[in-house]
């Protein structure tokens, strides 16, 4: 997970860097096109040996990733680095709520403090605006949890790397298919879906490359991480990813974070170790 968390943060710096040149939605068809081709090599190399049983939940992981990540590109896109994964990093606080609601597990006193403790976090990284693009940011920790619980239950019925195949596809065919539509309209309130596709020029070719292969072996660390070790172990762990993109933000020259955006991250952040070490295995 450790490694995955270097990847992810190398894959938000190259999608930052194309941002400046093309929206969100071709960045996220670029970043599964070249992930895509590469799983498909490893697998003809490997192949993959299914037990199978569970399609609906396949699908249903590879869309909502899809969308996920599309909000999540479109943040990076119109925010710093840091402020973009910390709203990412929201997932376990909806994790909680989704077991109790959905699923009708107990909560504790202290999962009901993690989650008051993580919402509060969202309000002062926010300072209680609900523009466009909070929307967005937390619409990507709410999708996320939906997608990473769905990776928990394939591990007995799929290879790690049918999973990423999955997410991969829609992650290919649903932005084709939006920026097809964005030839022919375009919505506001879809900002973060509709872009028409722009051709790729100079250096942004190599950062296509670079961004695909790193979110390629992103997904596959993740995955493995998710299938072989305990989820609070690893949601932990995942934690680490907000240090590396900091980092990479300052370098790419992201403004410092205020002291409230601080205080918002260290309360998500606090959530959602509190909440990921409550998990089983």
């Amino acid at each position: 997970m450790l490694i995955a968390s270097f990847l992810f943060a190398l894959t938000m710096v190259f999608a930052k860097l194309l941002s400046s040149s093309m929206g969100s939605v071709e960045v996220t068809f670029w970043r599964n096109a070249i992930g895509l081709i590469l799983v498909l090599a490893l697998v003809w190399h490997k192949p993959i040996k299914n037990i199978g049983g569970r399609p609906g939940t396949l699908i249903f992981r590879g869309v909502i990733g899809t969308v996920a990540l599309l909000a999540f590109f479109y943040t990076i896109s119109a925010t710093s680095l840091s402020h973009a994964i910390v709203y990412g990093k929201t997932e376990p606080i909806f994790t909680a709520l989704f077991a109790f609601v959905l699923l009708g597990e107990k909560i504790t006193l202290r999962s009901i403090a993690a989650i008051v403790v993580g919402f509060s976090g969202v309000a002062v990284l926010s300072g209680l605006e609900f523009s466009y693009l909070n929307i967005m940011g937390i619409l990507v920790g709410f999708l996320s949890a939906l997608a990473y619980t769905s990776v928990r239950s394939l591990k007995a019925y799929y290879d790690e790397r049918t999973v990423v195949l999955s997410f991969m596809f829609f992650g290919v065919l649903i932005p084709a298919v939006l920026m097809i539509c964005a030839e022919f309209y375009t919505s506001k309130e879809l900002a973060f879906a509709l872009n028409p596709f722009v051709i790729p020029h100079g250096l942004n070719w190599l950062w296509i490359l670079l961004m695909g292969v790193s979110a390629a072996y992103g997904q596959i660390y993740m995955t493995r991480a998710y299938f072989y070790a305990e989820a609070g172990l690893v949601s932990t762990i995942s934690y680490s990813v907000v240090l590396f993109a900091s980092f990479f933000g300052i370098l790419l020259g992201d403004v410092l974070p205020t002291f409230m955006m601080v205080i918002g991250a260290v309360l998500i952040v606090t959530s959602g170790i509190i909440l990921s070490r409550g998990k089983k295995g």
